[in-house]
């Protein structure tokens, strides 16, 4: 049988992402999977495109930090020119810690952690940066953890699993992050979305990107109305700059349904007809909500 390869964000098995990887697929009964470690999460969201993997694991949103911007333009590129659904989400509880090599937070001079990592944990942060100790960004927790390993004077942010694996100690016993009930969620990337099934007792999400006339007055009010009209729930809306271009952006539109709903094809069908988006309306997938559970 052939090995399912699924894509996350490495390095090694001490990342959330790999944690996120094992989680999902554990519960949706998958044996054969070859786990394939990436540097960053655009390489993830190509190697799905490229189908160089058959699944990809992505951070997403975190309830401290907000949504991931890395994730989102990754996505957003990848899907343009070569092709990506979202499969299926699944939540993390996240706790992060002080680390080091000596656990003596005197050595410390310098702190590593990925961008999220670090928003969770801005109190910490910012006692540090009073102090005058720089914060460097790495692509992983488990990078920041790794580099640790070998350097008395530099610190991390990381799982107690990174903690274990890379030999670090514990500067200060209790979990850093700014509030206790900490969680990301992770989409799980594929080449086609999940299907709306006989269960009528599941419940889905739909994603798409819209791109909206920015001079014309009320769009994203006359967009949202469109699926508050069908009863259709907005469960997120982020504003991703377009590149290159001043103040101008790409909506991430959330929604509570499957995108084979009839309700769902009407609001698709009525905001294509009120003629405010330069683009034709970008789906990106349904999957299954988890987050209400």
């Amino acid at each position: 049988m052939r090995k399912i390869k699924v894509g996350y964000l490495g390095p090694g098995t001490n990342t959330f992402g790999y944690q996120a990887l094992q989680k999902f697929f554990a519960g949706k009964g998958f044996k054969n999977i070859e786990a394939v470690a990436f540097t960053n999460h655009s390489e993830v969201c190509l190697a799905v495109g490229n189908m160089e993997v058959d699944y990809g694991v992505v951070a997403i949103e975190n309830v401290i930090d907000g949504v991931v911007a890395e994730t989102i333009r990754a996505i957003e590129s990848v899907d343009s020119h070569l092709g990506l659904k979202i499969w299926g989400e699944v939540i993390l509880s996240i706790e992060l810690f002080y680390m080091s090599k000596s656990g003596d937070e005197s050595l410390v001079k310098k702190l590593l952690s990925h961008p999220t990592a670090i928003g969770q944990c801005r109190k910490l942060v910012s006692m540090l940066q009073e102090r005058g100790i720089p914060i460097e960004v790495q692509p992983s927790t488990s990078r920041g953890a790794e580099l640790a390993s070998s350097d008395s004077e530099v610190a991390a942010l990381a799982s107690k699993v990174a903690l274990r694996n890379f030999g670090l100690k514990l500067i200060r016993k209790e979990s850093v992050t700014d509030y206790k009930n900490s969680a990301t969620r992770f989409w799980v990337l594929g080449k086609e979305h999940a299907r709306l099934g006989e269960d009528t007792a599941l419940k889905f999400k739909t994603c798409f990107l819209a791109n909206l006339e920015q001079t014309a007055s009320g769009v994203l009010h006359k967009t949202l109305g469109v699926f508050a009209e069908k009863g259709i729930s907005v469960l997120l809306v982020y504003p991703s700059p377009i590149l290159g271009k001043k103040w101008e952006y790409t909506f991430v539109l959330e929604v509570g349904g499957h995108v084979s709903e009839s309700r769902m094809i009407e609001a698709w069908e009525d905001f294509r007809k009120l003629g405010i988006s330069l683009l034709p309306l970008r789906f990106l997938g349904s999957y299954l909500d988890t987050t209400s559970g």
